[in-house]
């Protein structure tokens, strides 16, 4: 008897104790929220791409002198291997506490597994975690102002469908453009009869990394200029957005814009201090990075069809430019279209393409002028994407696979002599698990 009055004494007393700690986060003038996703996959490919394997940033294929055996030919062993990735990992942090300056305030924290991977045999068993978003916000009603650092600019609106592809968008390289910058943003939503009307605007760091002082990654160096830009102005962009919905057909368009003044002194050398000499031998102290885009969904119960255009120069920071930093042109575009077989079944495709100004990229990515030829080009002068989804979805819980192919052109010659393109081939198949919560 006197062990079940100390048991229900003991249980009585938890209970207490919990209804406090329960008590107490109810009236707690803060709310925590955990979302994110966790994905693995299995992939297949035939080469080595430019820029990233796996769920890496695929872009292009690589270069013809770097084109692994090719399979089925007699002298040589097939091309293909399979590997593993869990970096398609992202938790997503959530606080929003008591008012502020009569707004509601909110931290957001956001973390991938994108971060150099640990040293060992096995790949990426051991990758390591990795800042993605990290704002302050203040929302006063359909008005919102974001200060840190964001997944990306205004200018990236929308990525293709995808569950292996989400953190580095397969689209990069054929008409998706934005990348990760810090500053404040500020958006205002107008609510109107059977529209929402956003207006949004920003001013950022945006570049890849500071300027140093000796030559190096980024240096002074005119190769790095895109990298390290010096400019006494922050980039600002700004964006148009309106969405819709009449019955079973929804829609949504946006047109956005990107600017940088640049300035280039200092990045020159002992013969030209005050400038980048390019191929062409003109001289440049200076130069505009702009970046513009327009681009929509479209979606009538069981199709859907989403697309991009972008246009741009010395858009390399922004993931333009096929990854090659100058002062170079380019107009690139996607298009995806998916159904639903069912409602936990869909089938997606897509297409991109994306081509630059050939001259643009000799002067500015051959400053030398070499005589470009297959086994020594590094310029990739047009893209092409072509691949789909399987995708097997309930509740949160998604099976799919994934395949893309690329084809990409490489310049040969130079300036004096212009020796066209030479053309290489990749693709993978990606096969993955993901929870989304």
């Amino acid at each position: 008897m006197k062990s079940l009055r100390s048991l229900f004494i003991g249980s009585a007393l938890a209970l207490a104790l919990v209804a406090n700690v329960a008590r107490a986060a109810d009236e707690s003038p803060f709310k925590f929220e955990f979302h994110g996703f966790v994905v693995g996959s299995v992939y297949m490919q035939d080469q080595i791409f430019n820029s990233g394997q796996g769920s890496g940033i695929l872009i292009a294929a690589p270069r013809p002198g770097l084109e692994l055996p090719q399979p089925g030919v007699a002298t040589s062993k097939s091309g293909t291997f399979v590997a593993a990735d869990v970096r398609q990992v992202r938790p997503i942090f959530v606080i929003t506490g008591p008012e502020a300056f009569g707004a509601k305030p909110k931290a957001h924290f956001e973390f991938d597994l994108f971060g150099n991977q640990n040293a060992g045999a096995l790949g990426y068993e051991s990758p390591n975690v990795r800042l993605r978003q990290a704002y302050a916000e203040l929302k006063w009603g359909n008005t919102t102002l974001d200060a840190g650092q964001h997944s990306a600019q205004l200018l990236l609106a929308q990525i293709p469908t995808t569950v292996a592809h989400i953190t580095n968008p397969v689209a990069y390289g054929v008409g998706l453009i934005g990348w990760r910058t810090i500053g404040f943003r500020v958006t205002h939503a107008i609510p109107m009869e059977g529209l929402k009307l956003e207006l949004a605007a920003e001013i950022s760091h945006g570049k890849w990394a500071d300027a140093n002082a000796v030559t190096g990654f980024p240096g002074n160096d005119p190769t790095q200029i895109s990298l390290a830009w010096s400019s006494n102005m922050p980039q600002v962009v700004g964006r148009v957005k309106v969405d819709g919905k009449a019955g079973d057909f929804s829609w949504m368009a946006y047109v956005g814009g990107a600017y940088e003044k640049i300035n280039l002194k200092g990045f020159g050398n002992s013969v030209n201090p005050n400038g980048v000499t390019l191929q062409d031998g003109s001289v440049k102290t200076g130069l505009d990075s702009y970046a513009g885009t327009l681009g929509g969904r479209f979606a009538y119960y069981p199709v859907a069809l989403n697309f991009q255009v972008e246009t741009g120069r010395a858009t390399a920071p922004m993931i333009g430019s096929m990854l090659q930093f100058g002062d170079i042109s380019e107009l690139g575009y996607y298009a995806e279209i998916g159904v639903n077989l069912i409602k936990e079944v869909s089938i997606w495709g897509i297409y991109g393409a994306s081509s630059l100004d050939k001259k643009d990229l000799q002067n500015w990515a051959n400053l030398a002028g070499t005589a470009l030829t297959v086994a020594n080009t590094t310029l990739k002068s047009d893209n092409q994407l072509f691949g789909g989804m399987l995708r097997v979805m309930d509740g949160g819980y998604a099976l799919v696979a994934e395949f893309y192919s690329y084809r990409t052109k490489y310049l040969l010659g130079n300036l004096a002599t212009p020796g066209g393109t030479d053309s290489t081939s990749a693709y993978q198949f990606i096969v993955s698990g993901g929870y989304f919560f």
